[in-house]
Formats: C-alpha cells, structure tokens, sequence
C-alpha cells in the first residue's frame, strides 16, 4: 500500500501545522499517528488511512489537508504506426530511424506532468 502522506511535517484542512510520527503499517483505522498544535500545545493523535483524524467529523479541521501533488518533467518520443499503435523513445536519434523506417508519425512530448494527470 502507497501512503498519501509520509512521517514529518504535514498541514491540517484549515492550514495549520502537524507532524506525522508514525505510519502503522496494516492498519486503516488508525493508519498515521502524530501530533496536533492545539492552544499552543502539541496533542498527540491519529488519523485513518483516508486522513480523518480520529473521532472527528469528516469535514474537520483537524482532517489532514491533501498533500501537493508532485510533478516531473517527461520528455520523450512516440512513434505512431499506421496500426494506431505506439512505442517510446527515451532518445530523439532512436526514435528518427524507427519513424522513418516503420512509422507513420512522430510525437515529441516535452513537458511537466503533474501526478496523476494523463498525457
């Protein structure tokens, strides 16, 4: 199982600041346990897998905030055939020789993706 959130620092859904200091592996009730600021003092508690912190409603405050989605940079090649079928390149010169002996187009896509966001 992927965590949404990792141990450190995280923000809450009303923008304040927690700290995740344990994810309990195989558990969903109470899958990330950490601390809360509340009154100017660090309160232990936990969340479910979902981040609805424990015995809290589901639009809480005290829910954690999603995390910012990650974003990398793809850049690569794709050949087209004449099929509708595709193959990738990682490098311009392979992509040339095989567009040009066997495709019938050739795709350069250079940009940045944002997780879980589709080409």
């Amino acid at each position: 199982m992927s965590d949404k959130w990792q141990i450190g620092p995280v923000k809450l859904a009303d923008g304040d600041d927690a700290f995740i200091d344990a994810i309990n592996d195989g558990q969903e009730a109470f899958r990330y346990t950490g601390r809360v600021k509340l009154h100017d003092q660090w309160v232990s508690t936990g969340w479910d897998e979902t981040g609805r912190r424990m015995f809290s409603v589901a639009d809480s405050p005290n829910n954690l905030a999603p995390p910012p989605q990650k974003k990398v940079r793809a850049k690569c090649w794709l050949v087209v055939y004449e099929s509708g079928g595709m193959c990738r390149f990682e490098k311009f010169h392979d992509a040339h020789i095989e567009a040009k002996e066997h495709g019938f187009a050739l795709i350069e896509i250079d940009r940045e993706v944002e997780e879980g966001e589709g080409l």
